[in-house]
């Protein structure tokens, strides 16, 4: 999201006694950037307001998002499902016409900021992106994110799981599906957006039935990048990781799927219908994507190029768009083959099976841990591959694979540690091989987050990340539009956050920073979907409505998001959140959201002053001054009643009433002590009762007797000199 750089307003900050001071204000700085701006993240007091009826308002079987789109709860449309997010009828009640919303599931991270770019394509064969944002879903009981789409899909060209060969001629392929779709790609490309879910099941007729002219293509932004589409439209590399692993697409990756949907529409049989995802990898790998897509089919003419342009397994040598458009306007271009997996002359035996080709080992590594170290520690691989492939290189990266995996030791992760390390080593298109994870660097962090929410173990995650192994990765990796320095120093700040304990860091600050369009994973939000500071303030303000207020409000994960998102808010006050002193932490929740508060100008929050009226007995408690806690706990209860968190904050953060109570408090300590002092010299006095006065009666005496002496000494000295006498 976009991001406008806001002036700071300088407010004063009223002293204990209610009077305007100079006293620094939380997050002290001069100008900082204002938050996100979006459709679904409320700033100004009207749009607080929206919010929060957006939250209480869904009555029924009705529920408004943006206060312009109903969604109808009980009207679900299954023809427009996007795998695990339903969709549901809805209508826009400005524009008009009919609509329908997908509700995205917490577990799979929309794509937002993607869906800021989409509503620039002004194209008909794209349905248009009417609203986008957060709604209270009746259903679930929670907030979700939801997309709305104009309704002029239609109906389904054929249906996700059905026979994937529709048997179309060729000129009608070109006419109702070629042309329109390299439009649409050629518009994406104009604005570096990639779509991602490209696929004969996602393609629609636009209710023209029979006489249908042009194929429409459906929703792309409701789920992760390509998460939806089978392991048939996926490249070779993007295939063997998991839908939820699976690297950042770029224009190249539709521009393949395009050509897997092309031979769908064309071929008679499914070469591919009984086939796992594993099985549909090998046959590309073994067959190359246009003999495994085409199967026993046989495509004549231009069309053949197209194909074999768009299918081609090498990414420097596949079709680009503009490549594609020369073919549309009659220029006859020759793709090259396909290059085979080079096969061995001598199969390497694991786990009682033959293995030819290296890629194929690589993937059934995980299959048999023990037996790998084994071949491993028996040279057997390492004379394999120098032998069968005279491939150095690869011994090199075996050789730094194996000391990579054995730097922890040899404890209980070390057979799956060296499975990930040699996999990748042996296969440099491989995704990460480690225990359940099969991700790619790009696709780490959307795995991570659905692990998170649906309560799996992490620790892989976090094996993967500590260890060497993602690094790996991304060294290892020969994809060409891999950005490898940028992704290898976010890794290694990763790894260092991993090794600090203190709250902002850890694992939850790695989760924001590998997946940017995450919402807050906090267990207090999980009823939210929070996806800015200015929201997390608004939940929290929406739960002490409804007398649910935490017994403090910031956790390890929404420190966290608040640091990545906008780390002005919160790392000022990093110090006191972490401290184990209560007051502390109170103290650094109530500067942090009135930081927020304040630079978002955001309205009153009434309810959430309320409770951290609640929270601050600790911290009136440090005053020492009787009149000073008093006068401070007054003004507090004037602001906590106007809902503005910045005065508070800036009260109890006020320099010269700290001042005025702890030099009060130091000159009672010294009064107190010097009282003390006497006291206990009376005490000790007071131990022997017999001679207790006498002493300092003799001294008393002595000292009297001593004046008197001196008196009558001088008074003689005088008359002496002067002659007098006393009678």
């Amino acid at each position: 999201m976009s991001e406008e750089p806001a002036q700071q307003e300088q407010g004063n900050v009223e002293n204990v006694d209610g009077e305007a001071s100079a006293a620094p204000k939380p997050g002290d700085s001069a100008s900082s950037p204002s938050p996100e701006k979006s459709e679904d993240t409320p700033k100004a007091k009207s749009k607080e307001k929206s919010s929060k009826k957006k939250r209480a308002g869904a009555s029924g079987d009705v529920v408004m998002l943006n206060g312009h789109v109903d969604i109808y709860v009980g009207k679900p449309l299954p023809k427009y499902d996007v795998g695990e997010v339903k969709a549901y009828a809805a209508s826009n009640v400005k524009g008009g016409g009919n609509c329908f919303a997908l509700v995205c599931e917490p577990y799979l991270v929309p794509r937002v900021k993607a869906s800021e770019v989409y509503p620039a394509f002004v194209n008909s064969s794209l349905p248009t992106l009417v609203s986008r944002g957060s709604v209270f879903w009746p259903p679930a009981g929670e907030e979700r994110y939801v997309m709305v789409y104009k309704d002029i899909l239609g109906n389904k060209m054929i249906k996700h799981g059905a026979t994937q060969a529709m048997g179309w001629k060729q000129e009608q392929v070109l006419e109702v599906l070629v042309k329109p779709m390299v439009g649409i790609l050629q518009d994406f490309r104009d604005k570096d957006f990639v779509h991602g879910s490209i696929m004969a099941s996602n393609m629609y007729d636009g209710g023209a039935g029979a006489s249908i002219s042009k194929i429409l293509l459906g929703d792309g932004l409701s789920t992760p990048c390509s998460y939806n589409q089978p392991a048939v439209y996926q490249t070779i590399e993007r295939g063997m990781a998991s839908p939820l692993g699976r690297d950042i697409p770029t224009a190249a990756d539709d521009l393949y799927a395009l050509g897997v949907s092309i031979a769908v529409f064309m071929r008679v049989h499914d070469p591919m219908e009984a086939l796992e995802d594993e099985q549909m990898i090998r046959q590309k790998m073994e067959l190359g994507s246009y003999g495994a897509v085409t199967g026993k089919d046989r495509f004549k003419g231009s069309i053949l190029e197209l194909l074999r342009g768009l299918l081609h397994d090498d990414p420097l040598q596949r079709w680009t768009i503009d490549e594609t458009l020369v073919w549309l306007d009659g220029s006859r271009l020759s793709p090259k083959q396909a290059t085979r997996v080079k096969k061995a002359p001598r199969p390497l035996i694991y786990n009682d099976k033959k293995y030819f080709y290296l890629p194929f080992f690589a993937m059934d590594m995980h299959q048999n841990p023990p037996e790998l170290t084994r071949v491993v520690e028996s040279e057997e691989l390492e004379q394999w591959l120098s032998r069968a492939f005279e491939d150095d290189e690869a011994v090199e990266r075996l050789e730094n694979g194996v000391r990579e995996a054995s730097q922890g030791g040899k404890g209980s992760n070390y057979n799956d540690a060296l499975v990930a390390n040699v996999s990748m080593a042996l296969d440099l298109n491989a995704p990460l091989r480690y225990k359940d994870l099969r991700v790619t660097a790009g696709g780490f962090g959307d795995a991570l987050v659905n692990a998170v929410v649906q309560k799996r173990d992490i620790n892989p995650f976090v094996e993967a990340l500590s260890s060497s192994m993602m690094m790996n990765l991304v060294a290892f990796s020969a994809n060409p539009n891999l950005d490898k320095g940028a992704l290898l120093s976010k890794l290694e700040d990763c790894r260092n956050y991993l090794r600090q304990t203190k709250v902002g860091y850890g694992i939850e600050r790695c989760i924001y920073m590998l997946a940017p369009e995450a919402h807050c994973l906090s267990d207090k939000l999980s009823k939210y979907h929070v996806r800015s500071p200015e929201d997390m303030l608004l939940a929290f303000e929406n739960l002490c409505e409804k007398g649910q207020a935490p017994a403090l409000f910031l956790d390890r994960h929404s420190i966290a998001f608040l640091s990545i998102k906008d780390s002005k808010s919160v790392d000022s006050f990093l110090y006191d959140l972490g401290s184990p002193e209560e007051y502390k932490r109170v103290l650094g929740n109530l500067k942090s959201f009135a930081v927020i508060q304040q630079r978002a100008k955001m309205a009153p929050l009434h309810a959430t002053a309320q409770a951290f009226m609640k929270m601050l007995p600790c911290v009136f408690e440090r005053y020492h001054d009787q009149k000073i806690r008093e006068k401070l706990t007054k003004n507090i209860e004037r602001f906590a009643k106007d809902g503005d968190l910045a005065k508070m904050a800036g009260l109890l953060d006020n320099e010269d009433v700290i001042n005025r109570d702890f030099d009060g408090f130091k000159s009672a300590m010294i009064e107190y002590q010097s009282l003390k002092k006497e006291g206990e010299l009376i005490a000790k006095r007071l131990e022997d009762q017999d001679s207790f006065g006498k002493e300092t009666g003799k001294e008393f005496a002595a000292i009297i007797s001593s004046v008197v002496a001196g008196v009558i000494i001088l008074g003689v000295s005088f008359m002496f000199l002067t002659g007098q006498s006393i009678f």
